[in-house]
């Protein structure tokens, strides 16, 4: 397996395996994690491929350089440490044991003294999410990447169910959740970084430039209404993937893709405003009833009473950018096994209504209100917030997952919740211990579903139990077939799980990797986990596995389930043979053997990701981490093209009039053409932001949001 070099960075000694989906990433410069070497290992998932012994683990530091860009040497090496240097960490983590009337009481807060075609299915979830992610590590290294030949396209497996049409999008009437080998010759990295610094240059707004008018309120399970103008304008984007099918794509047309950022909106252009958040930033923008949120540590100093290291939500007004306040979450007394250092808020809140619901750096899923205290009410049950100013966060209430459930998340708790109805759901992010040897809690949920009103658990479900292979950083996705509700989980074995959202009961299930592969400490394996979210259209899920970035590149797969079947519907069985209830339509990856298809014998055709991929008039844009973006046919899963950012890709691409979104590790945000025909090289735009963009853009009411690792641009794109 090799690492490849971005243009303006080169490999360098990554900190411990850390991932988050959607993405998340480890602290600038953390102190260095222990390698363990696991010597005989106990545990054995059998048919699963799953081994987690016999292999050495190393974590690795991460340095950021003065420009917010890591420099990075080549090292396959991991840091040399003791296991026996790790402190001692418990599974319970709150400072404060919650007490639990209807809902957990929250560790008081210490002061420091697509759907393809554009058409979603009609969801009334809220959610937002993602990393999908991932564990963020501190600035991951970019990656030079090698010259990606034009592969001639894979062949597809014939298809198991019938083909709906892309853009015929399956009324949902159940979710009442708010939208919520060695290397290849080297490619020079310098030609594409001097363009860059072109498109950084931008022009001065006009002084006429017309403000858009607030976005009304939407009710919570309202969809997005259109605006006709000079095109249509597509509202609020509540939750991660805009709604609980997860598929990013975005209704507004006659989008200027003229907009420039600066650090003052005076020197941007189309720039309404920016603001700035904290120092490292792995949650997704999202927008409703005329406020922004955004998951981040404390780095943007906002409440001066709290100081250090510690999880934030920050609200902003959508329209002015002004600062309204901020959800403060203490960091975990166990460190970085369970609550890595300046990752902060990782998950993407998911708004309903007057709602926020979001899963802390703490592994707390909490509900607040909106308004905060701006209503001069405390809402409760929980009304023992120490901050009640205005700019303090108003929790209405709070599950501790470590303290009620045992929950041991390893790294981070990620999950970006999806809400269908009064349930709300969330990936726990349960995981292995900090020597990578041991599940210290497989009898723990793993996925929970909670009631939404009052935080008290309905269902929850330890699946995979002792088949977790490192840490579980997915979030999960919502979808209707035949009339009823699925939920997806993205399980922490490389399976994906649907389950029935009131009984919790597993529907089926289908492993993303093939049987025969391995799992190996520190990412020297072929088997997978998931940390990219589900994406649900025309009764099929699609779905891709990956690792933890520190793990570095390998081989990966993304596959097209049928939504339809029951049972285990993975590929083959677990001793091989033919699975005759198999549901898998299409999959793509693995390694071209004889060079037919990419012209480079074992080179791979599609890596690990940690992003989730976008659907849109029959194509599908999935990127990996190794930083190209892949378009593959909906219906067959054929290659049409291969985009080579020449960067590290932790987000998530965003389809909108016509073009394809996506933003990188050097912080260039890339426009491509929507199109099966690949974009030809004078017509690809490039923006350079000041720093790394591990999210994913967020269109709502007109504008676009994006948030690089310190700051939040809002862009008027479209009136």
């Amino acid at each position: 397996m090799l690492l490849r070099f971005s243009k303006t960075m080169a490999w360098g000694l990554l900190f411990a395996s850390t991932a988050c989906w959607v993405g998340c990433a480890p602290a600038p410069a953390p102190a260095p994690s222990p390698s363990a070497d696991s010597g005989e290992d106990d545990h054995d998932h059998g048919e699963e491929g799953h081994d987690h012994g016999d292999h050495e683990h190393g974590d690795h530091d991460h340095d950021h350089g003065e420009d917010g860009h890591a420099d990075h040497d080549h090292a396959d090496d991991h840091k040399d440490g003791e296991a026996g240097e790790k402190p001692d960490m418990k599974a319970t983590a709150a400072d404060t044991p919650a007490e639990k009337p209807e809902a957990a009481k929250p560790a008081a807060e210490k002061p420091a003294a697509e759907k393809t075609e554009a058409e979603k299915p009609e969801m009334k979830a809220p959610e937002a999410a993602k990393p999908e992610a991932a564990k963020p590590e501190a600035e991951k290294p970019k990656a030079e990447k090698p010259e990606a030949a034009k592969p001639k396209a894979e062949k597809p497996e014939a298809e198991k169910p019938a083909e709906a049409n892309a853009a015929d999008k399956p009324e949902m009437k159940a979710p009442a959740a708010e939208k919520p080998a060695e290397k290849p010759a080297e490619k020079p990295a310098e030609e594409k970084k001097e363009e860059k610094a072109d498109a950084a240059k931008a022009d001065a707004p006009k002084a006429g430039d017309k403000e858009m008018a607030k976005a009304d309120p939407k009710p919570a399970d309202a969809k997005p209404e259109e605006k006709k103008a000079e095109g249509a304008v597509a509202g609020d984007w509540p939750m991660w993937g805009g709604d609980p099918t997860r598929n990013m794509v975005n209704k507004t047309t006659g989008v200027s893709t003229e907009f420039e950022p600066a650090l003052e909106a005076a020197d941007g252009k189309l720039l309404k405003f920016t603001q700035r958040l904290g120092s490292q930033t792995y949650g997704n923008p999202v927008v409703a009833n005329g406020k922004v949120f955004v998951g981040t540590n404390n780095g943007g100093e906002y409440r001066p009473q709290f100081e250090g290291d510690k999880g934030c939500v920050l609200c902003f007004d959508a329209e002015s950018g002004e600062f309204l306040w901020q959800l403060t979450r203490d960091k975990l007394p166990q460190g970085r096994v369970n609550d890595w250092p300046e990752q902060g808020i990782c998950s993407t809140p998911c708004i309903e209504g007057d709602r926020m619901y979001v899963v802390t750096n703490r592994c707390e899923v909490m509900c607040v209100d909106v308004n905060g205290f701006y209503d001069d009410e405390n809402n409760g049950p929980y009304t023992e917030e120490v901050d009640t100013d205005k700019k303090g966060a108003d929790i209405i209430w709070s599950l501790d997952m470590i303290e009620e459930y045992g929950v041991f998340p390893h790294n981070l708790a990620t999950s970006s919740p999806v809400l269908l109805g009064d349930l709300l759901f969330v990936v726990t992010s349960n995981g292995v211990d900090e020597a990578h040897l041991e599940i210290p809690s497989p009898r723990s949920p793993s996925f929970m579903c909670l009631n939404k009103n009052t935080g008290e658990v309905v269902w929850d479900s330890n699946e995979p139990f002792d088949g977790i292979l490192h840490g579980q950083w997915g979030s999960p996705a919502i979808g209707e077939v035949n009339g009823a509700a699925q939920i997806y989980m993205p399980g922490g074995d490389g399976w994906l799980y649907a389950f029935e959202p009131k009984s919790g009961e597993i529907i089926w299930k289908f492993d993303l990797n093939p049987k025969d592969s391995k799992w190996e400490l520190g990412g020297r394996g072929t088997r997978n986990n998931i940390i990219s979210t589900p994406v649900f259209i025309d009764n099929s899920v699609i779905l891709a596995v990956g690792q933890d970035p520190e793990h570095g590149e390998g081989v990966g797969h993304i596959y097209r389930v049928d939504a339809t079947k029951t049972g285990d519907v993975s590929h083959v069985k677990p001793d091989g043979s033919p699975n005759e209830n198999s549901a898998q339509i299409w999959h793509h990856g693995g390694v071209d053997e004889d060079g037919s298809l990419t012209g480079r014998k074992g080179e791979l055709l599609f890596r690990r990701t940690i992003s989730t991929v976008a659907v849109h008039d029959g194509l599908v844009y999935a990127p990996d981490l190794s930083g190209f973006l892949h378009c593959l046919d909906f219906k067959t899963g054929e290659r049409y093209w291969e985009y080579d950012a020449f960067a590290a890709i932790w987000g998530s691409p965003m389809v909108v009039d016509g073009k394809v979104y996506l933003g990188d590790e050097d912080g260039d945000l890339v426009i491509l053409n929507a199109s099966k025909e690949e974009t030809p090289e004078d017509e690809i735009i490039t923006k350079l932001f000041d720093s790394s963009i591990y999210s994913t853009p967020t269109v709502a009411n007109g504008k676009m949001y994006v948030s690089d690792r310190s700051r939040l641009y809002c862009f008027e794109i479209a009136k």
